[in-house]
């Protein structure tokens, strides 16, 4: 089988999964222009454009491109060799914050064990001493933990929806199972590593019981979490259609009428549950975590005021930067990163600056800007002026 993209066809191979192999010159990227609730600044890592863990809420469906491919045909987009490229662009740079593997689709999903391009990036950014996390509904693979560990501000974030092994299959068919992910979480912290634990997203009046959501953070204390990150499901309005027939396909038409009450407001052309909702399950989950002796945040979640679309970690996040882990800017010395002193990596609240970088202390004007790899390549050749001048 073969399909045709701009024009130029692709062999679609079968295992593990459909994909197709392309190469690319993508690059490293931040954060995307416009709302944003991360604090610190990340360089993003997608290898795979469609995620076979089959997840039917899952946003990325929504995207453009060879996403389509994915949910129309159900083909992967491989990113070939993409690691020789990323290893390329992290050797033309002396300004590196932490990479992100990977904030769409699943880096460990299945279609990597045959290419395991995530671990090879992983490999590219700790043999130059710059960290890295991930995000992961997979097991954790063997080899990535090693890894990791080399790298002092390296992380990993296990997504757990539910304690329920039997409604996890539902809304995660092809993820690792309840058992895993909490191993996972037990594996990162045995090695010291520090490990976050997301419920994210809830799914209302499937997995938002709190009896049963405190069992799971309680769960994810004993394995060794200091962090929760959690948020409720919204519904982008491309694929609003889809999901709502999952909803009733899979828990009845009176819940598909309650989801179609409670999805009344538009934000950026995502549906949201109602603020009353969401603000009131947070509370709850904040008190949760504060009993336990536990950090808390929110991830991407909003409410409107006026015209504009504002941010919720103001009022309920507990840590300094979202993601429970302060993790500084790094800067090249001779062929190694190492972090920039007094830095916590706050960098939407920062004022000072003292990484050096004055675009990164983004409170001083409320900015939210996105940060290209030019940019990170501008910064280099800052830093190196002002180097040379003090000779």
């Amino acid at each position: 089988m073969k399909v045709l993209i701009n024009k130029r066809e692709y062999q679609v191979l079968d295992s593990p999964c459909p994909h197709i192999l392309v190469s690319t010159k993508k690059e490293l990227h931040g954060w995307w222009p416009g709302k944003r609730e991360c604090t610190s600044e990340r360089m993003l890592i997608n290898p795979y454009n469609g995620c076979s863990i089959g997840c039917f809420f899952c946003y990325s469906l929504a995207f453009p491109g060879n996403f389509q491919l994915f949910r129309e045909k159900g083909i992967i987009t491989v990113a070939k060799d993409f690691d020789k490229e990323v290893a390329h662009q992290l050797d033309s740079i002396d300004v590196a914050s932490c990479g992100y593997l990977s904030p769409v689709t699943d880096p460990f999903q299945p279609i990597n064990e045959r290419y395991k391009i995530s671990q090879k990036i992983i490999e590219e950014f700790v043999s130059r001493n710059i960290p890295i996390e991930f995000t992961t509904k997979a097991r954790i693979p063997e080899d990535v933990i090693p890894l990791i560990k080399t790298q002092s501000h390296s992380f990993g974030q296990v997504s757990i929806l539910t304690i329920r092994e039997d409604l996890r299959k539902i809304l995660v068919p092809r993820g690792a199972s309840t058992k895993d992910l909490f191993q996972n979480l037990e594996r990162l912290s045995r090695e010291s590593i520090f490990a976050v634990c997301r419920i994210d997203p809830i799914l209302p009046y499937i997995t938002d019981k709190v009896k049963e959501l405190e069992e799971l953070i309680e769960r994810a204390k004993s394995s060794g979490v200091t962090h929760i990150i959690a948020s409720v499901l919204d519904i982008p309005l491309k694929i609003k259609k889809e999901v709502m027939e999952c909803i009733g396909k899979f828990f009845g038409v009176g819940v598909k009428w309650d989801y179609q009450k409670l999805y009344r407001e538009n934000i950026d052309g995502y549906l949201n549950a109602k603020i009353d909702y969401r603000k009131k399950l947070f509370d709850k989950l904040r008190n949760i975590c504060e009993r336990k002796n536990l950090t808390f945040a929110l991830c991407m979640e909003y409410e409107i005021k006026g015209k504009e679309a504002v941010g919720l970690n103001k009022e309920f996040m507990s840590s300094c930067n979202c993601e429970g882990i302060d993790i500084p800017v790094y800067k090249r010395e001779k062929d190694k990163f190492y972090p920039a002193a007094n830095c916590n990596g706050n960098c939407l609240n920062c004022t000072e600056a003292k990484c050096g970088i004055q675009d990164l202390a983004m409170g001083k004007e409320g900015s939210k800007k996105s940060w290209r790899l030019k940019d990170y390549k501008r910064w280099s050749r800052e830093l190196e002026e002002k180097s040379l001048s003090l000779f």
